[in-house]
């Protein structure tokens, strides 16, 4: 019963701290948009506010991942509302799961890495299935010197996918201080003598 309590007091608390980040939020968000349009006096006061608001209302105004991973999903959707809202459900799951609970901030780091070059990645793949598409007429096309870069671009973007997963394991495993096991197997295989 006590816990049942404790947890529509945890609720509660979670609910308000979702309030004034939103409020605190909408404050800066006003401050920017006054020293936007060029007042001075608006700019320092959002230096001020941004010095004194959390770790976490900072990370959400200067989360250039999420800013870039937006971009990349409106490109790929098209305008296609549908599309675009379950890319970014399929972001937000990616980003849960391969974080994990409790991710420490450097494998928060390495997830959204991963995130955007996963992202990356599948626009490339789009890109290039669009070029090779039996049904895109030829004035339509690119040239094949440009789909070169493009398969660049991909390779890259795969090799430093590849990398960000194996920087992940080495932190975990760096994280889980187990050290590294190596199993040396011998078989010797003698000939039969008759």
């Amino acid at each position: 019963m006590s816990s049942a309590l404790e947890r529509k007091k945890e609720l509660k608390e979670e609910i308000k701290k979702l309030k004034d980040t939103k409020e605190k939020l909408e404050e800066l968000k006003a401050l920017s948009d006054q020293a936007e349009g060029g007042d001075k006096e608006a700019r320092l006061k959002l230096r001020t506010a941004l010095r004194e608001s959390s770790p976490d209302i900072v990370g959400k105004c200067s989360n250039f991942a999420t800013r870039g991973q937006l971009i990349v999903v409106e490109t790929i959707a098209g305008g296609e509302p549908l599309v675009e809202e379950a890319t970014l459900r399929k972001l937000d799951l990616m980003r849960a799961e391969v974080a994990g609970p409790e991710p420490s901030p450097l494998e928060v780091l390495l997830t959204e890495r991963i995130c955007s070059l996963w992202l990356l990645i599948e626009a490339l793949e789009m890109l290039v299935s669009v070029q090779l598409s039996a049904n895109l007429p030829r004035e339509h096309r690119c040239q094949m010197s440009y789909l070169q870069h493009v398969f660049k671009w991909q390779e890259s973007a795969n090799r430093r996918f590849l990398s960000a997963i194996r920087e992940l394991a080495r932190v975990r495993k760096l994280q889980s201080n187990t050290p590294g096991i190596q199993v040396n197997t011998q078989i010797n295989l003698g000939s039969e003598r008759s």
